[in-house]
């Protein structure tokens, strides 16, 4: 018999190889557009990410007058640019800073002499400055141009908010660097205590402070301060003054005639990040080339030249750093002028007054509802007077404490 062929196998389905195994990839399916590449793919990415976090209506479709692109205009943006370098600068600084009384002069000595660590600490420190400075600018430029009036009234009280946690910031940060300077500070707040009879019940007397263990219980509260409570105060307060200046919109500078034309927020931030370069780029040069020095060691440690002194800072002819000197200055006025005892009365009534001061402002202007159109009448006393009165007094206080600072630094 003949042997029948076997049934051949019906055919299967083509045989898949899996990547990488020698085949050619196939061709994009035609009218199918192939996926993006190159700047094609970043533009793309970009696109995707502002999606995603929301960036399209903050700040790409955000439009804003064309008259604000301007210098006044744009040193708020600065102003922040300049908090966000603080604050990453200070997280930096935190990693080597130990808020031990006995250490933390030795340790700001040290970070001063390493090359890396030198440059964040003096950037820190030197951008502090700036910090104060444009802070000052930039009450004054929304001052003149009435920024405060109507619906933006919460919008400037939002700003004092965060010039007060600018001031606070600075006095803590001051503290950290624990030389006399800096010791003056928690000084200072044991006659704030005593002044008021809450000294001895706290633990934080003026013996205290001249002791090491006990002292660094006293010097940890200010770094909780600078290094996580402000901060994170000073960004949501940021993030609030953003969120309103958005929904309120910007106000008009009126030494520009209005065009009616906007802009992309875009081209606002591209200003910011330019005049940044320039002013932060100056600091930075400063911060490389400019040594400094940590000051004399805090009068509880054995190695400091006022060691077993028996008065304070003040009566040492220690005074704090400009941004904040006016507060001795006040000290002394109302220790020489009215025999004020203690003279922290003169700090705590010189707060008082300002804040007070910088709060009323929009509730004394009687300009109305929008902004100034005109020189004359931003400077209208008629409209403006009591303004003008209540920003004239925040300013007194300020320059009468500095100058009476540099006059009578001791005591």
């Amino acid at each position: 018999m003949t042997e029948q062929p076997a049934p051949m196998e019906p055919p299967g389905p083509p045989e898949r190889h899996e990547a990488g195994e020698g085949t050619t990839p196939q061709e994009p399916t035609p009218g199918k557009p192939a996926p993006p590449t190159g700047a094609a793919w970043r533009h793309a990415f970009r696109d995707r990410v502002k999606e995603q976090l929301g960036l399209r209506g903050m700040i790409s479709e955000y439009m804003i007058p064309v008259e604000t692109n301007t210098v006044w205009y744009t040193l708020g943006g600065v102003l922040a640019i300049s908090l966000v370098l603080e604050i990453l600068t200070g997280m930096l600084l935190a990693l080597r800073y130990v808020p031990d009384a006995g250490r933390a002069y030795q340790i700001t000595q040290m970070l001063l002499r390493e090359g890396g660590w030198s440059v964040a600490l003096n950037f820190h420190y030197w951008n502090s400055y700036v910090i104060f400075a444009l802070v000052m600018v930039h009450m004054m430029r929304v001052f003149f141009s009435g920024g405060y009036r109507g619906p933006r009234i919460g919008l400037w009280e939002i700003g004092v908010a965060l010039a007060g946690s600018v001031f606070l910031i600075s006095i803590t940060g001051e503290t950290l660097h624990w030389d006399e300077r800096g010791f003056a500070v928690p000084w200072h707040m044991s006659e704030i205590l005593e002044a008021v009879g809450l000294d001895k019940p706290l633990h934080y007397t003026q013996a205290d402070l001249l002791n090491i263990s006990k002292a660094t219980g006293l010097l940890i509260p200010y770094y909780a301060m600078h290094v996580s409570i402000l901060p994170v105060l000073l960004l949501a307060l940021i993030a609030m003054h953003y969120y309103l200046i958005k929904v309120k919109g910007i106000s008009l500078p009126f030494w520009h005639k209005p065009t009616g034309r906007t802009v992309p927020f875009t081209t606002h931030v591209k200003l910011w990040f330019a005049y940044s370069a320039v002013i932060l780029g100056i600091v930075l040069l400063i911060s490389i080339f400019v040594p400094r020095d940590p000051g004399p060691a805090p009068q509880l440690l054995p190695s400091s030249p006022f060691y077993g002194s028996e008065n304070g800072p003040g009566e040492l002819g220690i005074v704090p750093t400009f941004p904040i000197s006016w507060t001795h200055g006040m000290n002394r006025l109302v220790t020489i002028a009215f025999g004020l005892e203690p003279d922290i009365w003169g700090t705590i009534l010189g707060l008082v007054l300002m804040a007070a001061a910088l709060i009323a402002i929009p509730f004394l202007d009687r300009g109305g509802p929008g902004e100034p159109h005109s020189w004359q009448e931003a400077r209208s006393l008629r409209r403006r007077g009591w303004a003008y009165l209540a920003i004239g007094l925040f300013w007194l206080i300020m320059i009468v404490g500095v100058v009476t600072n540099i006059i009578t630094p001791k005591g």
